[in-house]
């Protein structure tokens, strides 16, 4: 099943969370998002 998208003000928010050194679960518990989806977006923006 494909990840949920997310809006871009997530993203950033995400992006902000990774480079503090956030793990993908709690990153996905502050945006109230699925893990699978945050990990979805880890792997495209280190792509």
């Amino acid at each position: 099943m494909a990840a949920k998208k997310i809006d871009i003000m997530d993203v950033r928010q995400l992006i902000q969370l990774k480079i503090k050194g956030e793990s993908n679960r709690s990153c996905s518990s502050s945006l109230a998002i699925h893990r699978n989806t945050v990990n979805y977006y880890v792997r495209q923006l280190k792509a």
